[in-house]
């Protein structure tokens, strides 16, 4: 085998069933071909996880991949991606998070972990170097995510050692459940409820080798260069992230005079202003109870704003960070505009391991639920969520985490909780294949609108990333006639936008193949990190082949849905008339909807899909090298 520069070279797979760990080589065609993290994971995912299949039935695997940047000193590099089937959406699911997990695991020799089968008991994984160990979990189970990293590190001797684990919420398989590791969360689709129905409560990774670098000194200039641009040369995106963190995003959605100002939805999209929401903002949380701000490996962005409430209602709150995931769902979302509250309900989440934006925006469909008379006082054992409400809130916490009343129905989710009320509640649930829309309004921007129609794994802004790609898509030789093109920056005009989000997403899926967190990326032009994988690996990527990269992962993640029996019924929205018949009705896009078939039929056209069907093509697939998926869709009915 050649040697592998940049890659550990080493897959770990753990079957807890047999309580048997082997490893395997990775290949460098392979490696080369789809590159690490949601590369890695992806074909492993559709290769081993059958279709139909119960996501929380020991049949499905879990896979935890990282970059080959990962240990080494590019900013930010060392982001695992965590994927499995979800069981919250049935589709594809995958979530990433930042820390410092991916750079041990790297350092302790491995790529990727595989991990399959249910254990007979409680388990956690140590991993250290080549020493792996599936260890006892019993009486970490029914802690929280904090009081596991805590005990861990104290079992092991090793205060300083990345944990990956699940509270309360994975346990008892709250169907959107996280993966927690300190200030970082791998949020959404329910990563966290895999692990749980695994009775896999952590894993800790270790590691003393070294990533070997084909021409270091080549890439210890672009490293710095990286590095160095991260703050500086992409506007004041990056500066604001350093500042007070996405929190910050508040200001961006609600301060007059800002471009996406009116572009979030309120009140689970009753309206687009929120008056109270200077009083939850990013620069409230700074100067009221932010005492620092904490970074990922070698990043200058340290965007993860930490806070402590000193006094009043809620004195003793803490946690290590906060998003906006979580203040932009719960604030304006539910009507809270008490920030202390905010950051109570954040810690309970966080300790439980509950998806910020999943738990905020179950709570805001059934406030509304409970606004328009459809649920009563007696659904909610005698605790009514009402907007605004946080003490409900807190309550509905502790029951959602545990099961227990109304919180057994919040539980299970976007797709089930309204099947399971009914009486028209699913007609104020938006959500696109079991993932709620969060905060921004689909109506408002137009690619902002596509995009989360089209990401395999629900509505979801970070699977094209459109705030950020777009800039980095410019760069690219493909982005030129998008960049001549004065309609292509213009929120409201449907010009391009199919063919912007098609670009973002392929751009952000090579990104986080490398294991690059997108933040410092998005500060470069795309050939600066083609250049500096290259000169890590000795491989020659192109900005082309990195594209080509992103668009053969975004295929097969497709690939994996359409194996599902999902088409393109699957890329409207739950309640399509919302978007398409009910006009904003306030704030600065007000009169704006959402005309979401032409922009899917152009998007399906420039992917090489079938318009009518929105499945793919033999053709596109085995353009990209993808033959073998091509066969498994035909036996599954899954190929135009």
């Amino acid at each position: 085998m050649a040697r592998l520069f940049g890659w550990a070279g080493t897959i770990l797979l753990v079957d807890l069933s047999k309580g048997k760990i082997e490893t395997e080589e990775l290949s460098q065609e392979f490696a080369r071909k789809y590159l690490g993290t949601n590369g890695f994971n992806a074909v492993r995912l559709f290769e081993l996880v059958k279709p139909g299949i119960d996501a929380l039935s020991p049949e499905n695997v879990i896979f935890f991949g990282i970059g080959p940047l990962a240990a080494t000193k590019a900013a930010g590099a060392g982001r695992v991606t965590i994927m499995a089937k979800s069981p919250l959406t049935d589709a594809i699911g995958h979530s990433s998070m930042g820390g410092f997990f991916g750079t041990e695991l790297k350092r302790a020799g491995y790529d990727q972990i595989i991990i399959s089968g249910k254990a007979e008991h409680p388990v956690y994984l140590q991993i250290h170097d080549d020493e792996v160990e599936i260890k006892d979990a019993a009486h970490l189970w029914g802690k929280t995510t904090l009081e596991t990293d805590n005990m861990i590190k104290e079992e092991l001797g090793d205060p300083h050692i990345p944990v990956l684990s699940i509270g309360q919420a994975g346990e008892n398989l709250v169907r959107f459940a996280c993966v927690r590791q300190k200030a970082a969360t791998a949020g959404r689709t329910g990563m966290g409820a895999v692990m749980g129905s695994k009775n896999l409560k952590a894993i800790t990774a270790r590691g003393s080798k070294q990533v070997a670098i084909a021409r270091p000194e080549e890439f210890t200039q672009i490293y710095r260069h990286l590095a160095q641009s991260a703050l500086t040369e992409s506007g004041s995106s990056n500066s604001f992230m350093h500042t007070i963190g996405t929190p910050g995003l508040m200001e961006v959605f609600f301060s007059p005079g800002m471009p996406s100002e009116g572009g979030a939805g309120v009140l689970n999209f009753q309206t687009n202003v929120f008056p109270g929401w200077e009083k939850i903002s990013g620069t409230a949380l700074k100067k009221e109870f932010n005492k620092n701000m904490t970074t990922c490996p070698n990043c200058p962005i340290a965007c993860k704003i930490s806070y402590t409430v000193d006094s009043g209602e809620f004195a003793g709150t803490h946690d290590e960070s906060i998003e906006y995931g979580l203040t932009g769902c719960l604030g304006p979302g539910c009507g809270i505009d008490n920030l202390p509250a905010i950051l109570k309900i954040n810690e309970l989440f966080s300790n439980y391991g509950i998806d910020d934006a999943s738990g905020a925006m179950m709570m805001a469909w059934a406030m509304d639920c409970y606004d328009k008379g459809i649920l009563t006082d007696s659904d909610f054992d005698g605790l009514p969520l009402k907007f605004g409400d946080y003490k409900a809130v807190i309550e509905m916490t502790h029951k959602m985490a545990k099961r227990q009343g109304f919180g057994n129905i919040l539980a299970e989710g976007e797709k089930r909780a309204p099947e399971i009320v009914g009486r028209g509640s699913e007609k104020l649930m938006y959500h696109c294949k079991g993932s709620h829309f969060q905060a921004e309004d689909p109506r408002a921007r137009k690619a902002d609108g596509l995009q989360h129609h089209t990401s395999p794994r629900g509505a979801d802004h970070l699977t094209a990333d459109i705030s950020r790609m777009t800039s980095i898509l410019m760069t690219t030789e493909s982005g030129k006639a998008l960049r001549e093109d004065p309609e292509t920056m213009n929120h409201r005009s449907y010009k391009n936008k199919a063919l912007v989000v098609k670009g973002c997403e392929d751009v952000t899926a090579a990104i986080n193949a490398l294991g690059i967190c997108i933040r410092p990326a998005s500060s470069v032009p795309f050939e600066v990190l083609a250049q500096m994988i290259s000169a890590e690996t000795g491989i020659d990527f192109s900005e082309a082949d990195l594209l080509e990269i992103g668009e053969r992962i975004f295929n097969v993640m497709k690939a994996f849905n359409s194996r599902e029996g999902m088409t393109r019924k699957d890329d409207y929205s739950s309640v399509p008339e919302k978007w398409a018949e009910e006009p904003i009705s306030d704030g600065p896009f007000k009169g704006e909807t959402l005309e979401l078939d032409p922009m899917l039929d152009e998007y399906y056209e420039s992917r090489g899909w079938d318009v009518k069907t929105g499945l793919q093509t033999r053709k596109k697939l085995e353009q990209l090298g993808l033959s073998h998926i091509v066969e498994e869709l035909e036996k599954a009915g899954g190929l135009a």
